[in-house]
């Protein structure tokens, strides 16, 4: 599968899931989907510079107490699990990853690209 088709699963599948999740929490779903939109058509080094700039609002909105520390952090979780999924995909092709991928990053991976259902991708 194409990275850029693999990432667009990744996003509409976490926008999903986020709409399901924070239904009941508009910060936590504004921060949610609004992480997932700032990944869209993102190439890997892109993803980490977004990342890092994700991870350093949260760290400055927790010192602050700010009042929307929850949108900040949820922004800051879906860009982290978005370069969890691509990292495993990427360590399956024997590339560089962004981040290390977790376990849950690496079944999101199989999942989407069909490994292991004996659906090809």
């Amino acid at each position: 599968m194409p990275y850029y088709e693999f990432l667009t699963s990744v996003i509409a599948d976490g926008i999903a899931a986020a709409m399901a999740d924070y239904k009941a929490q508009p910060d936590k779903l504004k921060g949610s989907v609004a992480g997932f939109e700032a990944c869209k058509g993102k190439d890997p080094g892109t993803l980490l510079t977004v990342l890092h700039e994700a991870r350093r609002r949260t760290h400055q909105a927790y010192a602050d107490q700010a009042e929307n520390y929850w949108e900040i952090r949820c922004f800051e979780a879906e860009v982290e699990w978005t370069c969890n999924c691509v990292s495993a995909m990427l360590s399956n092709e024997g590339l560089p990853t962004i981040v290390t991928p977790t376990a849950r990053g690496v079944f999101k991976a199989a999942e989407i690209l069909g490994v292991g259902t004996g659906v090809q991708a």
